[in-house]
């Protein structure tokens, strides 16, 4: 291929989802904090031992406890382990680097799209513990960098102090899975290394899904002595993952800033795009890793939410008001919506969905982030079950 044909190809991966280019380019330079991070203007940190710090807990009511239409709710009795879930990046502010816990409008959105979204694929089994935490902004991943770093190790300081709160007066020795999405599997995959690898707790740890970031496989190679990455759907103690792409698009490179921290030995970090080793990459339908296609016929069903309120603009992430969002269900599972099959580039690569539903909030490159755990929906919510019961049989 030439370089004026890899040029091309580019512009069309670009031009591919959510649109031109500049329209995403205009909407990064809007989401732009508008001066450096600044230490002194962080809001406080969370008390993990108040209900207020946490999106979801076995000891109120929430969004996670949702199933979808048709599906019969799990008895207490059948909850065998916990999920330690880290929500996706919900604050697009370009006033700070950090958003506050209550900030009106990243708070709707974890407690009403990502909690019955994501968080509630655990609930066939699992006690659910989301915690708040004081995520970087959206535009930390666009910029890199020091104000991008150091607004990701204040999410991580929180991330990581729920997690130690979680252990300590919360999970009683149970099994636990470990889940994320986007920002939160950064911060997964840090706390994968720093807490769990080389601790007793690798041996209550079930699975991680660590989903929407790239999971570099230099980390089993240089970093993760006992976690391993999954090779079939009963695998434990191990990471699934993957980044959802339609068929002929894939990631565009040019746009990408966002950093991986590298490691707790020096302490560095690294941008992704720049890492030696392709991401490692799980197949949500066949949980394999080959690069065979898993068919549509083997898909259990996506699954979305349905809106009782749902007035929400793009310039609603760009607001201090409270969002006018509010989930009242999830819908009846859509089986055999798409096929998909593992890219020899770490990627995931499916079928262009069947229903329209599914294909609203693509980016740019035909990037399916928005949907990696509802397209998948009904598969991860059987696999969880899988594992926990491949798990107590050990």
């Amino acid at each position: 291929m030439s370089l004026l044909d890899s040029f091309k190809n580019k512009i069309s991966k670009i031009k591919k989802g959510a649109g031109k280019v500049g329209h995403w380019v205009n909407f990064a330079q809007r989401v732009r904090p508008s001066k450096d991070f600044n230490e002194n203007e962080l809001s406080f940190p969370p008390n993990y031992s108040s209900m207020q710090s946490w999106a979801a807990h076995p000891n109120f009511e929430n969004k996670s406890s949702l199933v979808p239409e048709g599906i019969k709710p799990a008895k207490t009795k059948d909850l065998q382990a916990d999920v330690f879930f880290i929500h996706p990046t919900t604050f697009f502010g370009n006033k700070t680097w950090n958003a506050s816990l209550n900030h009106p409008v990243a708070s709707r959105i974890v407690d009403e799209v990502i909690m019955a979204g994501q968080a509630s694929v655990f609930n066939s089994c699992c006690r659910i513990f989301a915690p708040r935490y004081r995520q970087a902004t959206f535009y930390s991943f666009l910029e890199g960098g020091k104000n991008g770093r150091k607004a990701l190790e204040v999410a991580y300081s929180d991330v990581a102090r729920a997690f130690d709160y979680f252990i300590e007066n919360l999970n009683d020795g149970r099994p636990f899975f470990i889940a994320s999405h986007s920002q939160g599997t950064v911060h997964a995959i840090r706390l994968l290394e720093e807490k769990i690898d080389t601790t007793e707790l690798v041996d209550r740890m079930v699975a991680a899904y660590t989903i929407g970031f790239q999971f570099p496989i230099k980390k089993f190679r240089a970093d993760l002595k006992n976690i391993k990455p999954s090779q079939s759907a009963t695998d434990t103690q191990c990471v699934i993952a993957y980044d959802t792409y339609i068929e002929d698009g894939g990631p565009i490179h040019v746009l990408d800033r966002a950093e991986y921290f590298f490691s707790k030995d020096d302490g560095t970090w690294e941008f992704k795009k720049r890492t030696k080793f392709k991401p490692f990459v799980t197949n949500p339908i066949s949980w394999k890793s080959n690069t065979e296609v898993a068919e549509d016929t083997q898909h259990l069903g996506a699954v979305n939410n349905q809106y009782s309120k749902s007035n929400f603009q793009l310039d609603t992430l760009l607001n201090d008001e409270i969002a006018e969002i509010e989930v009242s269900g999830l819908s009846t599972p859509f089986k055999n919506e798409t096929s998909a099959r593992c890219g020899e580039d770490g990627f995931l690569y499916i079928s262009k969905p069947k229903h329209r539903i599914f294909r609203l909030m693509l980016l740019p490159g035909g990037n399916y982030h928005n949907y990696d755990y509802s397209l998948f929906y009904m598969n991860l919510r059987e696999n969880v079950k899988v594992r926990l019961d491949a798990f107590l049989k050990k």
